[in-house]
C-alpha cells in the first residue's frame, strides 16, 4: 500500500472532525488576539483611499448628501455610496474612531468564511470546504483587509453569498435563488461596481446549463435585471445629476494613474511616478481642450469621459505592449503578497519596499528589487502563490471537464476578478476570489495526488496484470 492512500485510510472521518474543530478553534483564537492587538496598538487602518470614504460617511451623516464637500454639495460620481454608507452608520450612532468599524468588518469576513464552508459542503463536499475554511482564517488578505477602512471586506460579503446563491439555483432550479443573487450582486454593485457586470460574465453558464432552451436565455435575462433595478437609484441619480446613466469614475481613473504610465514604463522608459505625473497632465490637457472647444466648463462624468478617451487614445497606440502589460498586471494580481498589506494594517511597514514605487522602468529590474527587500515570509507567501497558481491552472482544466455550472461560475469570477485590474495588478484586488481561486487549486491537487495514485498502482502490479 502506498503512503497516501495509506495516510487516507488511516485517518477515520471522526479523526478528521476533530482535527478540523481544533484548526478552526486555534485559528479563531489566533485573529482574536490579532484583533486585541490592534485594539492595543491603534494600527494604520487609513489607507490611500480611506479619507474619501470617511469623508462621504460625514457629508450623508450631516448633510444628508452623498458629497466629500462639507460645505457646498458637489455630488460624488467617483465612488458609489455602499461603503461610505456603513462607516456612515457607525457615525450616525454616535460611534467615533476606526476600532468598531474594523471589528464589524472582521464578524462579516467570519461570517463570509462560514458561508464559505456551508456552501461548498453543500454544493461540493465537505473536504473542500473544510480546506477552504481553514486557508480563509489564515491567508494573510483575510487578517489582513477586515482590519482596513476600504471597500474590500463588505463587497467580498455580498459577492461570495451571490455566487452561492446562483449555485443553489443551478441546483435546485427554484427562482428565488436567482433573485437572490441578482440583489446581492446589485448590492455588491454600490460598493465597488465591477459587480454590476457579473451578470453578464455568468449568463453564458446559464444559457449553456439550460442546453440553450429558452428557460436559460430567461434566467440570464433575471438576473441582469434583477440586479440593474437594484442599482438603479444611482443610476438614476447620476442621469438626473449628470445626463447620463453614469457608474463611476473608477474606470477613468485605472485608465489614466495605472495603465498609461505602466505602458509608458516600457515604450518610454519613464518610471511609474513619473509617469502618473505626466499622465495626470495629459488629462488635464485634454479636459482645457475640451472645454476650449464646446466654450462652457464641463461637469464631473463630462471630465472623466474625457480624461480615460484620452489615455484610450495613447494606450491604443501600442496593442502589442498594452497587451503584454496587461497579463503582467494578471500576475501581479495573482502573486502579490497580502502579508504586506497585513503589516501596513498594524504600522509595521518600515522601510517597506512597494512595488509601485520603485524607480525602476524595466519589469523584471523592479522585480529583483521588490524581492530583495522584503524579508522570508512575505517571499514564503509570494512563493506559494506561486504554487497555488500552478494548481489551479490544473484545476481549470478539471472544471472545464467536470461539467459542473457551479463550478464554471467559480472559475469565470475568479478569472473575471483577475482579470479586470489589467495593468493595476493589486494584491487586494483578488481578494473577492481569493477562495475560489483556492478552491480551484485545491480541485488541481486532488487530481494530481489522483495521477499520482494511479501511477503508483500501476507500477505496484505484476506486469501480467497491467492490462
Amino acid at each position: 500500500m502506498n503512503g497516501v492512500a495509506a495516510a487516507r485510510r488511516s485517518a477515520t472521518p471522526a479523526d478528521t472532525a476533530r482535527l478540523f474543530a481544533i484548526a478552526v478553534m486555534v485559528l479563531l483564537g489566533l485573529r482574536l488576539a490579532l484583533l486585541l492587538l490592534l485594539w492595543a496598538l491603534g494600527g494604520e487602518p487609513l489607507q490611500p483611499d480611506s479619507p474619501l470614504y470617511l469623508q462621504l460617511a460625514t457629508g450623508l451623516v450631516e448633510h444628508g448628501w452623498f458629497s466629500s464637500s462639507q460645505d457646498v454639495y458637489r455630488p460624488e460620481v467617483f465612488r458609489t455610496p455602499g461603503y461610505p454608507a456603513l462607516l456612515a452608520l457607525f457615525q450616525g450612532l454616535g460611534v467615533t474612531g476606526t476600532f468598531w468599524p474594523v471589528l464589524a468588518q472582521e464578524v462579516l469576513y467570519l461570517a463570509t468564511v462560514s458561508v464559505f464552508f456551508v456552501g461548498t459542503r453543500a454544493l461540493l463536499d465537505l473536504g473542500l470546504a473544510r480546506a477552504v475554511a481553514v486557508f480563509l482564517l489564515i491567508e494573510p488578505g483575510g487578517i489582513a483587509y477586515p482590519k482596513l477602512i476600504l471597500s474590500d471586506t463588505l463587497n467580498l460579503a455580498l459577492i461570495v453569498p451571490a455566487i452561492f446563491a446562483l449555485g443553489w439555483h443551478l441546483r435546485t432550479g427554484r427562482w428565488s435563488w436567482l433573485v437572490s443573487a441578482g440583489v446581492l450582486l446589485g448590492t455588491a454593485a454600490w460598493v465597488r461596481p465591477a459587480a454590476f457586470l457579473l451578470p453578464v460574465v455568468f449568463a453564458p453558464v446559464l444559457v449553456v446549463h439550460a442546453r440553450f432552451r429558452r428557460i436559460g436565455f430567461a434566467r440570464a435575462g433575471v438576473l441582469v435585471l434583477v440586479t440593474t433595478l437594484v442599482l438603479s437609484p444611482w443610476l438614476a441619480r447620476n442621469q438626473m445629476l449628470f445626463g447620463t446613466p453614469y457608474l463611476s469614475g473608477q474606470a477613468s481613473n485605472m485608465f489614466v494613474n495605472y495603465h498609461l504610465p505602466y505602458l509608458w514604463e516600457v515604450t518610454r522608459g519613464l518610471p511609474f511616478q513619473d509617469g502618473q505625473r505626466e499622465a495626470a497632465a495629459l488629462a488635464e490637457q485634454a479636459v482645457s481642450a475640451a472645454e476650449a472647444k464646446s466654450g462652457q466648463p464641463l461637469n464631473t462624468v463630462e471630465q472623466l469621459d474625457v480624461q480615460q478617451q484620452a489615455a484610450l487614445a495613447e494606450l491604443l497606440q501600442y496593442p502589442v505592449v498594452y497587451a503584454q502589460r496587461w497579463v503582467i498586471g494578471m500576475l501581479k494580481t495573482l502573486l502579490g503578497p497580502g502579508l504586506l498589506d497585513a503589516y501596513a494594517a498594524y504600522g509595521h511597514q518600515p522601510d517597506r519596499v512597494r512595488f509601485s514605487a520603485i524607480d525602476e522602468a524595466s519589469f523584471a529590474r523592479k522585480v529583483q528589487i521588490f524581492l530583495a527587500g522584503q524579508d522570508w515570509l512575505v517571499l514564503a507567501e509570494v512563493a506559494l502563490r506561486a504554487g497555488l497558481l500552478a494548481l489551479a491552472l490544473v484545476g481549470a482544466v478539471v472544471i472545464l471537464r467536470s461539467g459542473n455550472a457551479f463550478l464554471w461560475i467559480i472559475m469565470l469570477f475568479s478569472a473575471y476578478t483577475v482579470f479586470i485590474p489589467g495593468p493595476m495588478g493589486l494584491t487586494r484586488l483578488r481578494f473577492a476570489a481569493e477562495g475560489f481561486l483556492f478552491l480551484q487549486a485545491w480541485l488541481g491537487l486532488r487530481c494530481l495526488l489522483g495521477m499520482l495514485d494511479s501511477v503508483r498502482n500501476r507500477l505496484g502490479k505484476p506486469a501480467a496484470l497491467r492490462t
